[in-house]
C-alpha cells in the first residue's frame, strides 16, 4: 500500500476532503469561501493526474480515487446547488444519471474486465462546462443559457462514454490493465 500512496494519490485524497469542505461551506452561504475552495479542488484534479504522468506514478490506487473524487465533487456540488440555490430538478436529475452511470459503468468494467480507462477529451470538457456552471450559480449569476450548455455538454459527454463502453464490452477496445 505504501508504494500506492504517493504524492499524486494524497492531491485525490485531499481533493475528497476539501470536497465535504466545500459542501459545508456551501450550505452555511459561505459562497466565496466555497468558491475558493471548489477551485482549489479543480487545481488537486489537475495536479494529480500531471504528476502522476510525469513521475510515473499512475496506480491502481490513483486509477479509482481520481475519478470517485472528481465524481463525488460534482454530484455534491450539484445537490446542494438544487437544494440551496435554485439549480432545476431537471439539470440535477441530468448530472446525476451522467455520473452516476459512468460510475457504475466504470466500476463494471473495473471488476469484470480488469482494466481502467482512461478520461475522454469530452468528459474533461464536461468537467469545464460543469465547474463553470457551479462558479456562476455560487456567485449568483445564472442565466438559463449555462443551463442549456451544461445539458448538452452532460449529453454530448454521455454518449461518447456510453461508446467507448459498448466498445470495451464487445472487447473492440483496450484499457489499462489492474
Amino acid at each position: 500500500m505504501s508504494s500506492q500512496l504517493n504524492i499524486p494519490n494524497i492531491l485525490s485524497i485531499f481533493r475528497i476532503i476539501l470536497t465535504f469542505v466545500f459542501g459545508i461551506l456551501l450550505i452555511y452561504n459561505y459562497r466565496f469561501l466555497a468558491l475558493g475552495i471548489f477551485l482549489l479542488a479543480g487545481i488537486t484534479d489537475i495536479l494529480d493526474g500531471y504528476l502522476a504522468r510525469k513521475n510515473g506514478q499512475v496506480t491502481v490506487l490513483g486509477r479509482i480515487l481520481d475519478p470517485a473524487a472528481d465524481r463525488l465533487l460534482m454530484i455534491l456540488a450539484f445537490l446542494i446547488l438544487f437544494l440551496k440555490y435554485s439549480l432545476p430538478f431537471w439539470l440535477l436529475a441530468l448530472a446525476f444519471a451522467y455520473h452516476i452511470i459512468i460510475a457504475l459503468g466504470w466500476l463494471y468494467i473495473f471488476k469484470y474486465k480488469k482494466i481502467t480507462l482512461p478520461h475522454i477529451f469530452w468528459g474533461k470538457l464536461n468537467a469545464v462546462i460543469e465547474s463553470i456552471m457551479i462558479c456562476v450559480v455560487i456567485l449568483n449569476f445564472y442565466p438559463s443559457i449555462f443551463f442549456i450548455i451544461t445539458a448538452g455538454s452532460l449529453t454530448f459527454s454521455f454518449s461518447f462514454y456510453f461508446y467507448k463502453f459498448i466498445k470495451v464490452i464487445l472487447k473492440r477496445e483496450a484499457g489499462a490493465p489492474i
